[in-house]
This record gives C-alpha cells, sequence and structure tokens, in this order.
C-alpha cells in the first residue's frame, strides 16, 4: 500500500514538471512576437506616443504645473492669460480671460484637463471692442466643450508647440466650476455690494482721498472692495494691509509692468503704449468673472469717484426701488459729475485737525462741480448684476443680457473728485453741490478712526496741491 502511494507521488510532480515546461516554452513564442512587432519603425513610434501620451495625462490629471500668478504668458506668442472661468450661460464653454496683440495672426488651441482624460480644441478668439486703438487688447478666448465632461484645468498653445512643448505648458484652473453645475439661480450671495478698482499703479499715494473712499463705499453699502495692484507708495501699502485685516479689502497683484509696455493714458497714440491704461478693461473684466457668484451687485468705479445717492440714504434702498421699477434691468448707469480738486473757496472748505499731514485729496474740501457740457463724452460708471454680463469696458457694457437703465442725476449721481478737465475755469461753469455733505459727519467719523489706527497722522505735512481761489 506504501508503495502504490509512492507511485501517485512521483506521477503527480512529472506532470507538474511537464507543465511548467509547457508554459516556458509558450511564454517564449509569445515574447518573440512582441518583439519581432516591436522591430517595425512605426510601432515603435506608435508605442512611445502612447506612452508619452498616458504619462501626460496622468501628470495633468492631477493639477501638476497650475500657473500661480494672475497673468500668465503663452509660450512663443503675443498672448498673456488671466483667468479661466466655466460658462454655461449661452453654450458649454470655457471662458479665458486675456490680453493678445490684436494685428498678430497667430492660431491659438486649448488643452482640456478632465479627470480622466484630456484633449485639444481650436479656441474661438474674441477680441473686446473696446481696445481703444492700442495694439494690445483685452480678449475671451473661448474654448468650447466636446461633451459633457467637466475640466479641471486649461491650458493654451500656439500652433503646434504642444508637440514641442507639452512638459512646459502652465496650467489655469478652471473656476466657478460648482456654481455652474449646481443648476440653480443663486438667491443668496456672501454679499450685497462688492466694487471693483483698477487699478493702482505709478507709486500711487493719494492715501486721505483712498481712505474717504474706501469708508463712503462701507458707509453706502459695500462689504467688499477689490483692487487689483500694480504698486503704491508704502504709507498706502500701510492703509491696505489695515483693510486687508479687517476682511474689507482684497488685493490681486497686477504686474502687467513685467509684461507690457503699458500707457497711462487712454488715447492712442497721443498716450503711447501697447495696452490701454494699465490693462484697465482687462482687470474689470476678470473683477466681474471671479466674483459673478460672491456679489449680488457690482459697482465699477475709480477710488477718486463715488456713487451717491440723492433721493436715497445708500446704495440697498436705491437698488431696491430700482429693481422694483425696472425689473428687466441689469446695468444700472450713472451720471459723471466732475467736482474739481484744482478749485477751493474758503469758506466753504472742511479739514479736521491733523488731516493736513496726509498725503492726497480731502473730498470735503470741494462742494462745487462743473456745469455738464452737452456734446462732451459723459465718462459714466455702473452698477451691475455680473450675472448677466459678459464683456464690458470701463464706462459701458459691451454684451449682456436684460436692459440698460439710465439713472436720472436728481436720483443719484457719480461724485468724482479729480481736477477740472476744462481749459480755463470760469466761475459760471461752477454749481453749489453740497451733496457728499450729508455724509459728512459719518465719513469724518469713519476716517479719523482709520487714520488713527493706521498712524497715519504721524507723517510729515504734504506739499500743498496747487489750487484757484475763486
Amino acid at each position: 500500500m506504501n508503495h502504490c502511494i509512492s507511485q501517485r507521488s512521483i506521477c503527480k510532480y512529472c506532470l507538474i514538471f511537464i507543465s511548467l515546461i509547457m508554459l516556458l516554452f509558450i511564454s517564449s513564442i509569445c515574447r518573440k512576437t512582441v518583439l519581432l512587432k516591436m522591430s517595425s519603425p512605426i510601432a515603435l513610434m506608435k508605442e512611445l506616443a502612447l506612452a508619452r501620451s498616458t504619462k501626460s495625462t496622468q501628470k495633468l490629471s492631477c493639477g501638476s504645473n497650475v500657473a500661480v500668478g494672475t497673468i500668465t504668458p503663452v509660450q512663443n506668442s503675443h498672448a498673456l492669460l488671466i483667468a479661466a472661468y466655466l460658462d454655461f450661460r449661452s453654450s458649454r464653454c470655457v471662458r479665458i480671460l486675456g490680453i493678445i496683440h490684436r494685428e498678430k495672426s497667430e492660431q491659438f488651441y486649448c488643452f482640456i484637463c478632465l479627470f480622466n482624460g484630456s484633449y485639444s480644441i481650436e479656441a474661438e478668439i474674441q477680441v473686446h471692442t473696446d481696445h481703444f486703438n492700442f495694439p494690445y487688447g483685452t480678449t475671451d478666448l473661448i474654448c468650447n466643450l466636446k461633451d459633457q465632461r467637466i475640466p479641471e484645468y486649461v491650458s493654451v498653445y500656439q500652433g503646434s508647440d504642444y508637440e514641442v512643448f507639452p512638459p512646459l505648458l502652465s496650467y489655469l484652473k478652471v473656476q466657478n466650476r460648482e456654481e455652474q453645475l449646481s443648476g440653480d439661480l443663486a438667491t443668496t450671495f456672501e454679499y450685497e455690494f462688492l466694487v471693483c478698482i483698477s487699478t493702482l499703479f505709478g507709486d500711487y499715494n493719494n492715501v486721505l482721498q483712498f481712505i474717504q473712499g474706501i469708508e463712503m463705499y462701507r458707509l453706502l453699502g459695500a462689504q467688499k472692495v477689490v483692487v487689483y495692484k500694480t504698486d503704491c507708495s508704502p504709507l498706502l501699502e500701510k492703509v491696505l494691509s489695515y483693510y486687508q485685516k479687517l476682511d474689507v479689502i482684497e488685493i490681486i497683484p497686477w504686474p502687467i509692468t513685467s509684461y507690457l509696455n503699458v500707457s497711462s493714458g487712454w488715447h492712442f497714440p497721443e498716450h503711447p503704449g501697447e495696452l490701454h491704461y494699465y490693462g484697465q478693461t482687462a482687470t474689470l473684466n476678470d473683477c466681474i468673472y471671479r466674483n459673478m457668484y460672491r456679489s449680488k451687485y457690482i459697482t465699477l468705479n475709480d477710488i477718486d469717484e463715488v456713487i451717491i445717492p440723492v433721493a436715497y440714504e445708500n446704495w440697498h434702498d436705491m437698488m431696491d426701488s430700482f429693481r422694483k421699477q425696472n425689473s428687466e434691468a441689469s446695468v444700472f448707469t450713472f451720471e459723471n459729475h466732475i467736482f474739481p480738486t484744482d478749485v477751493i473757496f474758503a469758506n466753504q472748505s472742511f479739514a479736521p485737525k491733523g488731516w493736513d499731514s496726509v498725503p492726497g485729496v480731502n473730498i470735503l474740501q470741494y462742494n462745487y462741480r462743473e456745469r455738464r457740457q452737452p456734446d462732451v463724452f459723459d465718462p459714466a460708471k455702473l452698477i451691475i448684476n455680473p450675472r448677466d454680463l459678459v464683456k464690458i469696458s470701463v464706462h459701458s457694457p459691451l454684451e449682456f443680457s436684460g436692459a440698460q437703465y439710465w439713472v436720472p442725476s436728481n436720483v443719484a449721481m457719480l461724485c468724482h473728485f479729480r481736477k477740472s478737465i476744462l481749459p480755463k475755469l470760469e466761475k459760471e461753469h461752477l454749481i453749489e453741490d453740497r451733496l457728499l455733505w450729508k455724509h459728512k459727519l459719518s465719513l469724518t467719523e469713519r476716517v479719523d478712526k482709520a487714520l488713527d489706527k493706521i498712524g497715519v497722522l504721524e507723517n510729515r505735512k504734504h506739499p500743498e496741491t496747487e489750487q484757484v481761489n475763486i
């Protein structure tokens, strides 16, 4: 019996050995077949391309090489990218805000990066019409999506550059994804009013007027002020830091001078440069898309301007009334009125103790405005519903849905505190207007508090502003 068990064991091991020999033989044949196939140059190139594509896709799906700055150049081109936003309002696309050279013929492609794949598609180039004749202009690069998948990142390359530089492409994170995918119209917002300011440049040091402007916005109802900053003085940096700590100001770095020769004026070629006024229209459009779902309304004006209600106490009451009367309106335009800061009446001046030691204009000193010139362009400013805006210029919308409402000056007006634009200012050109003074006490208290907290009053007295006494 033990003899039979021994024979069965020997037979089992023999079968296992024979099976292993057959497996090795079959494996050797398969390996030779693969090597023969790969010996073909065409097959080898296909395998390498597949491996490179798979590696690239896997790398990009993780969100590596994502741009961290506000401005991203497109390699080997005359284009700068700012930010990418998912936009399903009229079509399924990723809208990339940028700046391109209008006269250079370049073809751009969007590289769409998905969670589980990627693809390229030619970009539709939409140069904004209000470029003021400068060589470079604000531009939308439209990436129309091929299917229902939602991209996480997107990059732009010129011509066939992707074949040469795939590892070097910089990717923009696609913003506004959650809001677009929710499918519901937003009814609640982080802010009711947000102000977009563009841009601080030229070592900006108008400290007193800046503080007065911020405090007026807060008095009227703004909860957040977004500032695009190229540069400013060290003293104003202290002011910005103070308001950032209060969560009142959000600073967006805007290093446009590192990329282009910008103009400090608005008209080409009278004001030389490659781009209009430090890229003002680009920052305004980006501010709208960046805060489209954060704020119910966005106010667009410069720091030396304030939209002041005449018939209402604040922006909330004013806009609530406007919406009831004009339910279809999405753009509210306010007439510009200049309060010249190079003209002052001695008996109308108002300068609290210590303010004369702060650099800048004291807007409470100027209670006379210029008479409007009927044949002169009105640089109006706006309060908008950002979800209805597609493209905007400095003084008017370029593309939007809904209606535009021109606000009468006896209801509200844009008070613009700046030097006179008239070549020779005469007394009959001025109208006494104390609209700002209805907020004088509250504004003075707020500014005093800010100056004290910042420590600005400790600075030396600044040179007097040149004025004309009438």
